[in-house]
């Protein structure tokens, strides 16, 4: 049983404004909701000059987009993904399906469906998938990225040319954007010649 005094030490201690001389207190933030933080990140990668400026950056841009906020989601997701790298194909686009069809609003399930379909060259899903994905969320400059891939396979060079360079206004450090926009700006310069 506690003493009165040990009680009124630990109650003086609680109450206390600062806290003792070894304990040390991390700095009061303002919370912030997933949203405001992804337009925080996409503002500080829009400004990101270098690729390793921006890494951090689109880590943590991805894992906010990759939140759906259902368990069921995220494990359809996770699945899509390790078939994604095993190579395993159907079964990663019935994974990426059963999620667009579950959450229609998700715009990573779009995303995820888009890219297996170009894999399978199904441009026209592809195209629609990625459309999908970006109208549920413009700033999804990885889903421009492949758009300006399909939309090369599909020889529509200057439709290419403006998704990398949408994605480059959103991601300016973005390596692979630039150069196949250089790539086909070059294209594009030698046929007008």
């Amino acid at each position: 049983m506690m003493s009165l005094s040990a009680f009124v030490l630990l109650v003086g201690l609680v109450l206390q404004e600062t806290p003792p001389a070894d304990v040390e207190v991390a700095p009061r933030t303002e919370f912030r909701t997933p949203e405001a933080r992804l337009e925080q990140r996409l503002d500080a990668l829009a400004q990101a000059q270098t690729p390793r400026e921006a890494a951090p950056l689109v880590d943590e841009i991805r894992a906010l987009w990759a939140h759906s906020g259902s368990d069921t989601i995220s494990l359809l997701m996770d699945r899509g993904a390790a078939a994604e790298a095993a190579g395993d194909v159907d079964i990663a686009i019935r994974m990426y399906d059963h999620v667009t069809r579950l959450d229609p609003d998700f715009a990573e399930g779009w995303l995820a469906a888009g890219r297996m379909a170009a894999r399978v060259e199904d441009w026209a899903y592809a195209l629609e998938t990625l459309n999908t994905a970006l109208t549920l969320e413009p700033r999804r400059y990885d889903a421009y990225l492949t758009l300006g891939r399909v939309l090369e396979r599909a020889e529509e060079t200057q439709a290419a040319l403006e998704a990398y360079d949408a994605a480059l206004e959103i991601y300016p450090a973005h390596e692979d954007a630039r150069q196949a926009r250089d790539r086909l700006a070059d294209a594009l310069a030698g046929r007008s010649l």
